[in-house]
């Protein structure tokens, strides 16, 4: 039968926890929202330079996507685009930093736009991720599409949490970690675990648990002495444990 310990010290709670975490390994599954333009990974590490791709799932009533701008989060340094269907991208700086990409703009020449919207794109830029873990860093995208006869129309998804409008592709920035048992001190509140932990085995704040993955979930449930954590997730300054 399998009994999963309560945390009395760290080493302990380890190595009680390792048979769980190897089935919960088996069990987890990961999922993420497919918005219309969206980040292809949910996540990003903190401090790390990644390659962050966007999809495209559609134009604008029925044209085909002709250019994207994607507007570089406050913080993101390093910036280099990537080539796409779209060819060859233009870059802008801030005006006081040279150095400093503030946008990135693909644009399809005209011969090669699409006469309907038929076609899911990519694009993708690499860059060094802000170092603040347990928060989130939001695309602002200007979408512009071309009608066979030429029209042009246009989306923007640039709309923030709690904002009305289309929303920015958004990514949570996660904390540097190793696979196994990684200790952190939650900064702020985070009352939506799945934001950061979707990808993680198990968190860990005392003797309460949380998944991701359902089936997780119902063995946290079925283990006595361990409670699922709150629906308010944790607090600012709790330590907490996550495996990988």
């Amino acid at each position: 039968m399998l009994i999963l310990g309560l945390r009395k010290e760290p080493m302990e709670m380890k190595n009680k926890l390792l048979s769980f975490s190897a089935i919960a390994g088996v069990l987890a599954a990961s999922a993420s929202a497919q918005a219309h333009i969206s980040a292809v990974s949910p996540t990003a590490v903190a401090g790390k330079t990644i390659v962050v791709e966007l999809g495209v799932g559609h134009g604008c009533e029925g044209s085909d996507t002709y250019a994207l701008t994607v507007d570089i989060p406050k913080g993101m340094t390093s910036v280099r685009p990537m080539g796409s269907d779209f060819g060859k991208t233009s870059l802008t700086y801030d005006a006081a930093d040279p150095a400093l990409v503030t946008s990135l703009t693909w644009q399809k020449d005209d011969a090669d736009a699409l006469p309907g919207d038929t076609n899911y794109y990519k694009i993708a830029f690499r860059a060094r991720v802000p170092s603040t873990p347990f928060t989130s860093i939001y695309y602002k995208i200007h979408q512009v599409c071309r009608a066979a006869d030429a029209t042009l129309s246009y989306a923007e998804w640039v709309a923030l949490p709690g904002e009305m409008g289309e929303p920015a592709a958004a990514q949570a920035i996660v904390p540097d970690h190793l696979p196994g048992w990684n200790k952190y001190t939650v900064p702020a509140d985070i009352p939506d675990l799945s934001i950061f932990f979707k990808d993680a085995l198990i968190v860990w704040r005392g003797s309460d648990a949380y998944s991701f993955n359902d089936a997780t979930v119902d063995l946290i449930k079925g283990t006595q002495g361990v409670n699922l954590l709150s629906a308010d997730g944790v607090k600012a300054n709790d330590e907490i444990w996550v495996r990988y």
